[in-house]
């Protein structure tokens, strides 16, 4: 439980469904919150035809409206997934939705697909010739009401085994990516990040953006530069050299 951080909104009305990011506080005080998140299955290999992926476009068309599915009581805590299929036109405009992944439960499985395809608005994909591309989405939409929690230390501590990484023979900064004065980007751009595919060979076959400049010219001279650097590849326990993905971040310098 956590105390008061920002502005709430009671809910007045019995037996009426929550509205979706509007916090209120329950009879005993506590603020609870009913909201939608969305996780895209993003476990693809970059394409090696692709500079930038769909991306939600949550600025312009957030999708936290409307009410949650069902009505909600003090005593409730819920945390419900429905997995959907997405077609998506290269305007960023939803197409069609379909449920593949069921919860069981129809007032949320009846109402993933349509309050997506009202609300839900993406920036295209864009291919390394500067061709913006719609496609199709595997999402995970995740309903959650309950009370708000914060997270803290306590609790134990599981170490993942360690992957095989792939190593650049020079860092990736601000000048690889092309920051800089005179790059041009708006001041918005505080960043990029994405994913490489890094061949048995050190070359690198793939670039995804997953933070993109949403400045077409940029990203795809983005990704061709990337796509130069040179990397000791991944390496199994016997010494054979593997493709593997490699994460980078960059800042933009201010």
């Amino acid at each position: 439980m956590i105390a008061l951080l920002f502005p709430v909104i009671a809910l007045t009305q019995a037996g009426l469904p929550p509205k979706l990011g509007e916090p209120w506080v329950g009879a005993d005080r506590n603020q609870r919150e009913a909201s939608i998140g969305l996780q895209i299955d993003r476990s693809a290999e970059p394409d090696p035809e692709l500079v930038r992926g769909l991306q939600i476009n949550w600025k312009d068309f957030p999708y936290q409206k409307g009410r949650f599915p069902i009505a909600v009581t003090d005593a409730d805590d819920h945390s419900v997934a429905v997995g959907i299929i997405l077609d998506v036109a290269a305007t960023g405009v939803p197409q069609s939705c379909r449920v593949a992944t069921p919860s069981g439960k129809a007032a949320f499985d009846d109402h993933a697909c349509p309050h997506l395809m009202r609300y839900l608005r993406f920036y295209p994909a864009l291919s390394r010739s500067g061709t913006r591309l719609g496609g199709t989405l595997a999402i995970r939409v995740r309903y959650t009401a309950g009370p708000i929690r914060v997270q803290t230390a306590a609790g134990g501590v599981a170490l993942m085994p360690a992957r095989p990484m792939p190593r650049p023979l020079a860092p990736i900064n601000a000048a690889t990516v092309g920051f800089g004065p005179g790059d041009g980007l708006p001041p918005s751009v505080g960043g990029t990040s994405g994913s490489l595919k890094v061949e048995a060979d050190g070359s690198v076959s793939g670039c995804m953006l997953a933070a993109p400049t949403q400045v077409d010219a940029f990203d795809i001279k983005m990704c061709e530069r990337l796509r130069a650097v040179k990397f000791e590849p991944a390496r199994e326990r016997d010494g054979r050299a593997i493709s593997a993905r490699f994460s980078f971040g960059v800042a933009r310098p201010q």
